[in-house]
């Protein structure tokens, strides 16, 4: 599995004030303070096949969601999906072609989709892919 540290720092580096991890988005009992607020959760890990002979040495793709919480405003303001839209693009600047340290690739943009939504807070799910190799 690829760390998440190094992408939370990469996060906070951009000028996210509020970014945590998958522990910390799994024990959010209230609405995050300060949002936007990102956390980092690994969604899925899929491997190709061993390529070698006598050790393993596979490429797997780990497949994060940055999951963005965005705080309601006022319907008059109309400006909710354009906070969306610019929140959306900063959290893909600062990660598509970027290579995490134990990466063997850089981030590539796998989409995005809604998460929740509940007339006060958006939580929006921007998925992001990292190829790495398991060699033992």
């Amino acid at each position: 599995m690829i760390a998440l540290q190094p992408i939370v720092d990469r996060l906070k580096a951009a000028g996210f004030a509020q970014v945590e991890g998958v522990i910390e988005f799994a024990g959010l009992k209230d609405p995050p303070r300060i949002v936007p607020a990102l956390y980092v959760v690994p969604e899925t890990e899929s491997a190709s096949a061993n390529r070698m002979a006598g050790i393993v040495d596979q490429r797997v793709s780990a497949t994060f969601l940055i999951v963005l919480v965005l705080g309601g405003q006022a319907r008059a303001d109309s400006k909710v999906s354009a906070e969306l839209e610019a929140q959306s693009d900063r959290v893909r600047d600062a990660l598509i072609a970027w290579r995490h340290p134990d990466a063997s690739g850089p981030f590539e943009y796998a989409g995005g989709r809604l998460l929740s939504v509940d007339g006060y807070r958006l939580a929006w799910g921007v998925r992001l892919t990292a190829p790495y190799h398991l060699r033992k």
